[in-house]
C-alpha cells in the first residue's frame, strides 16, 4: 500500500511544475499581450494626433499664401506700382496699407513686403526703401537668382531693417504682377514663433513630445533647440513644407495606466494557479484506480534476464521495458512491410516493361491503382547526364534527395499534363516512367513531348544538371509497354540526329537507314586535306558533314566514331608541322574535347564545340604557314638541294635541322609546290646529273654513283632503271641523251595550273 502511496504522491507531484510553467506563461503573455495592444493604440492615437498637427499647420499655411495672393492680385495698386509709371502717393499709400491689414488679420504673418526691379525699392508696412538698405536684401538677391522656385524656403533669420534683432521665419516668394508679372516680387515671412504657439496650443507635452525640422534638418519646434526624451513612434513629412514632424510618448508615461491592468492580471492569475491545483488533485484521484489496475497488470509480467533468473524491477522501469519491446517489434515490422512493398512494386515494374504478361501481373497492377486499366500507354526514359560530374559535386545523401525531387517533379508534370503514371530507377543514372493517358496517340505524345521539355527545362534552371529524355512508342494495352520501353532506349542512340532539346521519340527514327560510313569517311579526308591545304572550303564540308548527321539520323555512338576517326586524321596529318600545333592537337586535348563532345545534349551544341576547336586550330596552322612565306622557304630548300644533292646524307631531317622546320612541314611544302614528295623531287635531280656524266663522260657506273650521292653502284642502278626504263649501262651504249626530268615536271605543273 506504501507502494501504491508513493506512486499516487509521485503522479500527483509531477504536474506541478507543468502546473507552474503554465501559469507563469499565461501571467506573462497576458502582460506582453496588453503591453502590445497598449503600444499599439497608443501609436495609432499618437500618429491620429500628429496628422491632425500636420494638416492644421499645412492649412494655417495655406490660408496666409492664398490669402496675400488673392489680395495683390485683385488690389489694382500693387500692380500699378510695379509698373512704376506714376509715383502717386495714393497707390503706395494703398498698398501699405493693404500690406499693414494682412500682417495684423493674421498672427503667423511676420512681413509681407513687395520688391519693384525696376528701380530696386523695397515697399514694407513701414513704407520705401532702397534694396541696398533694406536688411532681407539676400534673400531678394536669391530670389531673384531662382523666380521659378514654388515653395517655403526653410528656417531663417529676418531683419527689416540693419539695426533690428533677427526673427526666425519661414519665406515664400511669388513674381509679380501675379499671375505672370517679372515686374517685382512679393515675398511673404511666416513667424516661426506663431507656428510654435499654434502647435504648442495641439500638444500635451506632460505626455507627448514633438519635434519638427525643417529641409535643412534646422529645429522648428521646440524652438529652443532641446532634445524631448521618449521613443519616437511616428514620423511624418509635409509636403507643402517639407518638414518632418516626429512624435511620440514622455518618456515614463507610457505604462503608467498598463500597470493596474497588469495587477487586475496578476489576480486573476493567482485565483487560476488555485482553481487548477484543487482540480489536478480531484482528476489524480479519479484516474487513480485504472493506473493501479494497470500496474498490477504489468508487475505480474516475469520479466528474466539473459541468465534466466527473475529480475525485480521498479515500476517505471518495467513499463519502459515493455514499451521498449512492443515500440522495436513495430518498427522493425514497419520496416519489413516498407522494403517488401517497394521491392514488389520494383519487381512488377520489370515485369511490365519486359513484356511479361501473367493474369497474376495485371491483377495486382489493378490492386495497386497506379496505373488505369485501359486506354493508351508509353514509356519514358529519363537519363542524367554526366553522371560522373553529379557523383563528384553531390553527396550521397544529396543524391537521394535530388533524385527523389527529380522523380516527383516528372510526376507532377505529368499530373498536369493529363497523364498518370508510375516511375522507378532502375539504374543509378537513369529512371524510367510508365504514362496512362485516356486522349489518342497525338495527343498523347504532345504531352508526354511538353511534360519532358518543361522537366527538363526546370531541372536545369533549379536542380543545377542535365537531362536526355526518351520517349518511347505509344500502346493500346498495357503488354505494349515493353516495346514502349525498348523503343525509348533506341531512340536515346539517336540523340543528336533526332533529338529536340535532347529529347527524342522513337517514331522519328527514320526506317531506312543509310548504307556504310565509307561517305562520311570520305567527307571527313576531304576536310582534312582542304584543312591542310589552308582552303577555306574545309568550313562548307564540315557543315555539310553535320548535316548528313541530322538529315541520315545516325546514331550518336556512329557520330562520335566519325568525329574521333576525323580528329585522329587531322592530328596525323598537321601534329608534327610545329610544337604549338603538337600542343593543340595532343593527345589529352583530343581526349578532353571528346569528352565534351559526348556530354553536348544536341548536334548544334556538339557542333558548336569542334567548330570552335577546329578554328583556333586552323588559325594557329595558318599563322604558322605565314611566319615565312612558303614561297621563300620552298626556293631556298631547291636551290639547297640543287647545290647539295650528291650528298648521301641530304634527308627531310637534314632539311629539318638546316631550315629549323619540322621534316613533316618540308614534304608538305614540296607536295604544295611541285606536287611531289621531297624523296622524288631528289632522286629526279640525282638521275638528270647521273644522265649528263653518262653522256658526256667516260666515268665508270660507280663513281658516278658516288658523285650523285648513292654508296654503290647496284643502288644506283636499280633506281637508275626504275626511273628511265634502262641501265646505267645501256643508257651510255645507246647514246641517250640527257632528259630534263625536273623542267618537265615544272612544266607539267604550270600547264595544269592555267588549265584550272
Amino acid at each position: 500500500m506504501l507502494k501504491l502511496n508513493n506512486w499516487y504522491l509521485r503522479l500527483l507531484v509531477s504536474y506541478f511544475p507543468i502546473l507552474v510553467l503554465t501559469v507563469s506563461m499565461i501571467i506573462f503573455l497576458s502582460f506582453i499581450a496588453v503591453n502590445e495592444i497598449s503600444r499599439s493604440e497608443t501609436a495609432k492615437a499618437d500618429k491620429i494626433t500628429t496628422g491632425y498637427v500636420v494638416n492644421s499647420v499645412e492649412r494655417a499655411v495655406r490660408e496666409v499664401e492664398f490669402n496675400v495672393l488673392k489680395e495683390a492680385e485683385s488690389n489694382k495698386s500693387y500692380a500699378a506700382y510695379l509698373n512704376g509709371t506714376s509715383e502717386s502717393t495714393t497707390i503706395k499709400y494703398n498698398v501699405v496699407h493693404s500690406l499693414r491689414g494682412m500682417i495684423d488679420n493674421n498672427d503667423l504673418v511676420e512681413s509681407i513686403y513687395l520688391y519693384r526691379q525696376s528701380d530696386d525699392t523695397v515697399l514694407t508696412s513701414s513704407g520705401e526703401t532702397e534694396l541696398s538698405e533694406f536688411g532681407d536684401r539676400d534673400f531678394i538677391k536669391k530670389a531673384i537668382a531662382n523666380r521659378e522656385y514654388q515653395g517655403w524656403s526653410a528656417s531663417r533669420e529676418f531683419r527689416e531693417y540693419d539695426g533690428l534683432k533677427p526673427v526666425q521665419v519661414i519665406s515664400m516668394y511669388k513674381q509679380t504682377p501675379l499671375p505672370f508679372g517679372k515686374d517685382g516680387i512679393l515675398v511673404i515671412n511666416i513667424n516661426l514663433y506663431g507656428v510654435e504657439q499654434l502647435i504648442g496650443s495641439m500638444t500635451n507635452h506632460q505626455v507627448s513630445f514633438m519635434r519638427i525640422t525643417d529641409s535643412a534638418a534646422q529645429p522648428i519646434y521646440p524652438g529652443d533647440g532641446l532634445v524631448p526624451k521618449g521613443k519616437v513612434l511616428t514620423t511624418l513629412t509635409s509636403g507643402s513644407l517639407a518638414w518632418t514632424f516626429e512624435s511620440g510618448i514622455q518618456a515614463g508615461h507610457l505604462l503608467s495606466w498598463v500597470s493596474v491592468v497588469s495587477y487586475v492580471w496578476v489576480i486573476i492569475a493567482v485565483l487560476t494557479f488555485v482553481v487548477a491545483i484543487v482540480y489536478i488533485i480531484w482528476v489524480t484521484r479519479r484516474n487513480y484506480k485504472p493506473i493501479r489496475l494497470m500496474m498490477n497488470r504489468i508487475q505480474a509480467l516475469h520479466l528474466r534476464g539473459s541468465d534466466g533468473t527473475a529480475v525485480k524491477l521498479d515500476d517505471m522501469t518495467m513499463i519502459d521495458r515493455a514499451l521498449e519491446n512492443l515500440i522495436v517489434q513495430s518498427q522493425d515490422h514497419e520496416k519489413e512491410q516498407r522494403e517488401s512493398i517497394v521491392l514488389r512494386r520494383r519487381q512488377l515494374f520489370n515485369e511490365l516493361i519486359s513484356g511479361q504478361r501473367s493474369e497474376q501481373m495485371l491483377e495486382r497492377l489493378r490492386s495497386l491503382n497506379l496505373l488505369p486499366s485501359s486506354g493508351r500507354f508509353a514509356a519514358m526514359v529519363v537519363k542524367l547526364n554526366n553522371y560522373e560530374e553529379f557523383q563528384a559535386d553531390n553527396t550521397l545523401h544529396e543524391q537521394n534527395v535530388l533524385k527523389f525531387a527529380l522523380g516527383n517533379v516528372m510526376q507532377e508534370l505529368a499530373n498536369n499534363e493529363g497523364l498518370q503514371g508510375w516511375g522507378e530507377w532502375l539504374a543509378s543514372d537513369r529512371i524510367t516512367f510508365v504514362f496512362a493517358s485516356g486522349d489518342t496517340g497525338t495527343q498523347m505524345l504532345d504531352q508526354l513531348r511538353r511534360t519532358a521539355e518543361v522537366a527538363r527545362e526546370w531541372v536545369e534552371g533549379h536542380l543545377r544538371f542535365n537531362l536526355s529524355i526518351g520517349i518511347g512508342s505509344i500502346g493500346n494495352e498495357w503488354t505494349g509497354i515493353g516495346r514502349s520501353y525498348r523503343d525509348a532506349l533506341t531512340g536515346m542512340e539517336y540523340q543528336f540526329a533526332i533529338g529536340r532539346n535532347a529529347v527524342t521519340f522513337s517514331g522519328d527514327i527514320p526506317q531506312i537507314q543509310p548504307n556504310g560510313m565509307f561517305n562520311y569517311t570520305q567527307q571527313c579526308t576531304n576536310c582534312v586535306q582542304e584543312f591542310r591545304l589552308t582552303n577555306e572550303s574545309w568550313r562548307d564540308t564540315f557543315e555539310q558533314l553535320f548535316k548528313h548527321f541530322e538529315t541520315d539520323a545516325m546514331k550518336d555512338e556512329d557520330i562520335l566514331s566519325l568525329i574521333q576517326l576525323f580528329l585522329q586524321m587531322l592530328s596525323r596529318e598537321l601534329k608534327e608541322l610545329s610544337d604549338t600545333l603538337n600542343e593543340c592537337l595532343d593527345g589529352a586535348k583530343i581526349s578532353e574535347l571528346l569528352i565534351s563532345l559526348r556530354g553536348a545534349s544536341t548536334l548544334p551544341e556538339m557542333k558548336e564545340l569542334l567548330s570552335d576547336y577546329l578554328i583556333q586550330v586552323y588559325e594557329t596552322y595558318v599563322a604558322m604557314s605565314q611566319t615565312k612565306g612558303y614561297k621563300t622557304m620552298i626556293t631556298e630548300i631547291r636551290a639547297y638541294i640543287q647545290e647539295n644533292f650528291a650528298d648521301p646524307d641530304l634527308s627531310l631531317k637534314h632539311l629539318s635541322d638546316r631550315f629549323e622546320i619540322s621534316g613533316k612541314y618540308a614534304s608538305h611544302l614540296f607536295k604544295l609546290e611541285y606536287d611531289m614528295k621531297f624523296v622524288d623531287f631528289l632522286v629526279q635531280l640525282r638521275m638528270q646529273q647521273a644522265e649528263r656524266l653518262l653522256a658526256e663522260t667516260e666515268d665508270t657506273v660507280q663513281n658516278i654513283a658516288l658523285q650523285v650521292g648513292y654508296a654503290n653502284s647496284i643502288t644506283f642502278g636499280r633506281v637508275f632503271k626504275r626511273l628511265t626504263g634502262v641501265t646505267p649501262g645501256e643508257f651510255r651504249k645507246l647514246k641517250m641523251r640527257p632528259s630534263n626530268l625536273i623542267l618537265g615536271m615544272q612544266g607539267n605543273r604550270e600547264a595544269a595550273t592555267t588549265e584550272s
